[in-house]
């Protein structure tokens, strides 16, 4: 004998399997307004000898804006060797592609070509620039570019941070 279930009770609902769980938690998190705003790019001037301290800052600023990722073009070509032109030509591109560009002065950094230069090609370029303490000694001095060009140097902290990426880095 078949037996015919009532058409009135219905089989219960299956238990969402943990991928179905995941995938709604994805789209939730996808479609929240903070998910959809766009990455800022910000361009580094530092020297290679300060490379510990400038990580610490990638570290420092990603975590109070998330959004933002670094273009990091550590140089270790004379500014005039032959390849200098191609290296020239590479840092406009990246200076090109930033929304903001960060020189940060720590211990090592004293006048140097490249330094300069990168300054200037950023403000020719009408980037914003910020220049940063990696330290708070008081013997570190702005470059004489900074100097020259008028730019302040800040010490380096959260609020400043939030408020340089809000205010100066367009998003791109």
């Amino acid at each position: 004998m078949i037996e015919i279930a009532d058409p009135e009770i219905r089989p219960s609902e299956p238990k969402p399997s943990a991928l179905e769980r995941l995938e709604e938690m994805a789209r939730g998190e996808v479609f929240e307004p903070q998910a959809l705003l766009p990455r800022r790019r910000a361009f580094l001037i530092f020297r290679v000898e300060d490379l510990d301290r400038v990580r610490e800052f990638c570290s420092f600023a990603k975590g109070v804006d998330p959004r933002l990722d670094f273009i990091d073009f550590a140089l270790k070509v004379h500014f005039k060797n032959e390849n200098a032109v191609y290296v020239r030509r590479c840092i406009t591109k990246r200076i090109e592609a930033s929304s903001i560009v960060f020189v940060l002065v720590g211990k090592t950094f004293q006048d140097c070509e490249w330094v300069d230069w990168e300054v200037r090609e950023s403000l020719l370029m009408k980037k914003n620039l910020v220049a940063l303490r990696l330290s708070d000694e008081p013997s570190l001095k702005a470059p004489k570019v900074l100097r020259d060009l008028k730019v302040d140097l800040h010490p380096w902290g959260e609020g400043l941070i939030r408020d340089l990426t809000r205010d100066k880095a367009s998003d791109r």
